[in-house]
C-alpha cells in the first residue's frame, strides 16, 4: 500500500459519548478529508480555489506527493456528504467551496478543541 491510498482506517471512529445521527461528523471523515475539508475553508471567500490550488496547500503539509486520484476522489467524497459543493468554471476544471453544513462539522471541531484545551470545561 502506498502513501497515497486512501485506507478506511480511521473512518467511522465515533466516540461512544456522541449519539450517532445522520449528520456526518468529524469522526466520519478521513485524516486527509479533514486536511482537505480545513484547507477549503482557510481559502474560502478568496477567488474560487481549484482542486490543483487545494492540492498545493495540502502538499505543504504533506511529506509525500498526493496524487490527483486521491485529491479528486475525496473531493467527490467530501461533496457526496454534502460538506462541500463544486462548480464547473470550464469543461474540465471545477472549483470547490465549503458548504453551510461542512462549516458545521468545523465548528462543531473547534467546539471540541477549545474543551480540550480549556481542561474539559
Amino acid at each position: 500500500m502506498t502513501p497515497d491510498d486512501t485506507t478506511m482506517s480511521d473512518a467511522h471512529t465515533q466516540p461512544a459519548d456522541e449519539p450517532h445521527s445522520d449528520e456526518t461528523t468529524w469522526y466520519d471523515l478521513l485524516g486527509f478529508q479533514r486536511d482537505l475539508l480545513l484547507v477549503a475553508a482557510e481559502v474560502d471567500g478568496e477567488e474560487l480555489p481549484k482542486g490543483l490550488t487545494l492540492k498545493d496547500r495540502l502538499q505543504d503539509r504533506y511529506t509525500d506527493p498526493i496524487n490527483h486520484g486521491r485529491l479528486y476522489t475525496n473531493l467527490s467524497d467530501l461533496e457526496d456528504e454534502g460538506l462541500i459543493e463544486s462548480e464547473e468554471i470550464d469543461g474540465r476544471t471545477n472549483a470547490y467551496r465549503v458548504t453551510e453544513e461542512g462549516f458545521r462539522v468545523l465548528d462543531e471541531r473547534r467546539d471540541h478543541i477549545a474543551r480540550a484545551i480549556d481542561g474539559g470545561a
